[in-house]
């Protein structure tokens, strides 16, 4: 029974965060004009349908939950893959939240007990632990240059 209620409060905590950093309104107030766009490959997927929904996070307090993105991109899926291409960010310390929208609804879905029923991922495949990963745990620094490790997504 307590595993049972560990695995609702783990799917229920992972569904809250994706939801809210799919529902989120993105921090575009202009462009840095670096010109450096960070990729992020995204793998794993089970197959092409939909979008990939990207969310970028360069601060521990906006992650996951509550809506703070940096950045926000949606992805073609070609493949078993998308690449999530975020222009115009400095070197700096990110994490990165990304989910398959198969239905390309702009909403994660989710069963009648918050089970995700769409894949998800989060940068480093940070693991899951009674809920979603910490920004520590997500995090990666880009150098300006090259991205991080691909994001394999969990279904």
């Amino acid at each position: 029974m307590r595993s049972q209620i560990s695995i609702l409060r783990l799917s229920a905590g992972l569904a809250l965060a994706l939801l809210a950093a799919a529902v989120s309104t993105p921090a575009l107030a202009g462009s840095d004009g670096t010109g450096a766009v960070l990729k992020v490959e995204v793998v794993n997927l089970r197959n092409d349908h939909g979008r990939m929904d990207c969310n970028l996070f360069n601060d521990p307090q906006g992650f996951p939950r509550n809506g703070k993105v940096f950045r926000h991109v949606l992805a073609p899926i070609q493949g078993d893959r998308a690449v999530c291409e975020f222009p115009d960010v400095p070197a700096g310390t990110y994490a990165a939240v990304v989910f398959q929208d198969e239905d390309s609804s702009g909403k994660f879905k989710t069963n009648f007990i918050g089970m995700p029923l769409e894949g998800f991922g989060f940068s480093n495949d940070a693991p899951l632990r009674f809920g979603p990963p910490s920004f520590e745990a997500a995090s990666f620094h880009y150098d300006g240059k090259t991205a991080s490790d691909p994001i394999h997504l969990r279904y």
